[in-house]
């Protein structure tokens, strides 16, 4: 439910629709707007534009070659190639 000092919630609605469509490069009008925020206050903190780092999990990586193969079940805990139920 949107606060009582908001439009009826139909022209929220069709705004969102029409600033969320992706135009011809893929990006909408919120994801620039995003990225423009996230730049702005990026800036004030003098930091750079975007990151410059990444995080890699060393458990997806070292499963990367084999994932496919074995599959995996949370459930279980354990590679569903090794698991037969009898």
């Amino acid at each position: 439910m949107l606060p009582s000092d908001y439009p009826k919630w139909q022209s929220v609605y069709y705004y969102f629709q029409v600033w969320s469509e992706k135009d011809e490069t893929g990006v909408s009008v919120l994801d620039k707007v995003l990225q423009k925020l996230v730049k702005q206050i990026r800036n004030e903190d003098l930091r750079r534009d975007k990151t410059t780092f990444g995080i890699v999990d060393a458990q997806s990586v070292q499963n990367a070659d084999t994932a496919e193969a074995k599959g995996y079940d949370a459930g279980k805990k354990y590679p569903e190639s090794s698991a037969t139920l009898s």
